[in-house]
């Protein structure tokens, strides 16, 4: 016998149960209450000793023994049946979930990062180039091992809610003034990670690619094919400012802030054409930058500077081609 039947059965008794009782408790006093029928409640005469010691008290134990019953029987078979209810609507508002997030992916995500989610690119802010636009179908595997990514689904909500500020990802979620609520959010997370695919690339080899060609590719849209600064700082005087090893951990890591990434991590949060890039990859670059340095550099080299950003205190008149940010 299944597990439904049981309970259907048990259930079944307890309803004859509960029907057959109440009226042998009460078959007794049918006749008695026909006498009063037309004599006002206030006015009828209320119970003898002898009715309040045996017959009163025989139907309220009597009540109180199918109700202990009932519920000796009734609260254990719903708890047992509790866990497979609470799974079984879990199960009903995540499918319902990852189909309203498929519909908001293609509404606001596919023009970027492809229909299937495989990759695509997007306009860049700084040129007329387009930006790569990584695939979402591996990004669990892309970032397993990274040493700034504990909580996936939480790194996911958080890259949508805010953006990534200094690429073309704006921010979505309504609290950072973007246009999906924090359940369409919800929805976009849930579709994502239902469809990674298994076999991220392997980290990319130094001997793939030069440190120039990196930077090209991925530094110089923020600080300039000279390194002489653009949207992020100048990078002449870098060696002024921070050793070699502080350099790499930044490529490594990124610069993050409360509001978002500044600087993107190159090894532990971003990858490119998605795959990780080792340590290698990365002392190239650094060699790179050495290169970039010219044989004189300005006196005030060891300061932060983005060009047409006006450093504090600076006038507002200050000629913005050599406005500086102190560092």
């Amino acid at each position: 016998m299944s597990e439904a039947v049981a309970i259907g059965v048990i259930i079944a008794v307890l309803g004859l149960a509960a029907l057959a009782v109440p009226w042998f408790l009460t078959r007794n006093v049918r006749k008695e209450r026909r006498r009063y029928e037309e004599v006002p409640p206030a006015m009828r005469p209320g119970f003898s000793d002898e009715q309040l010691e045996k017959t009163v008290i025989e139907r309220y134990m009597g009540w109180g023994l199918v109700l202990t019953a009932l519920f000796a029987v009734f609260f254990p078979v719903y708890w047992v049946q509790e866990a497979n209810r609470l799974q079984t609507a879990e199960a009903g508002l995540f499918t319902s979930s990852v189909a309203t997030g498929e519909a908001l992916y293609q509404a606001n995500c596919a023009e970027c990062h492809g229909g299937d989610g495989g990759g695509g690119a997007a306009p860049s802010p700084y040129s007329d180039a387009s930006w790569p636009a990584p695939s979402v179908t591996n990004i669990v595997e892309r970032y397993e091992e990274s040493e700034n990514v504990d909580d996936m689904r939480l790194f996911l909500t958080e890259v949508l809610e805010r953006g990534r500020p200094g690429t073309p990802m704006p921010q979505w979620g309504q609290a950072y003034q973007g246009p999906l609520t924090d359940q369409e959010i919800r929805d976009i997370v849930d579709w994502i990670l239902v469809n990674q695919e298994e076999g991220a690339a392997e980290e990319v080899s130094a001997t793939d690619m030069s440190g120039e060609e990196f930077f090209t590719a991925n530094c110089a849209e923020c600080h300039g094919p000279g390194g002489e600064g653009q949207v992020g700082p100048s990078l002449v005087g870098v060696f002024e400012r921070h050793d070699e090893d502080t350099i790499l951990g930044i490529l490594r890591n990124g610069i993050v802030f409360s509001g978002g990434t500044v600087m993107p991590a190159f090894q532990n949060g971003y990858m490119y054409e998605g795959t990780r890039v080792d340590d290698e990859m990365l002392e190239s670059v650094v060699d790179y930058l050495e290169e970039l340095q010219p044989d004189e550099l300005p006196e005030d080299a060891g300061r932060y500077q983005t060009p047409g950003v006006p450093t504090h205190g600076d006038d507002e008149e200050d000629d913005p081609e050599t406005a500086h940010v102190g560092g």
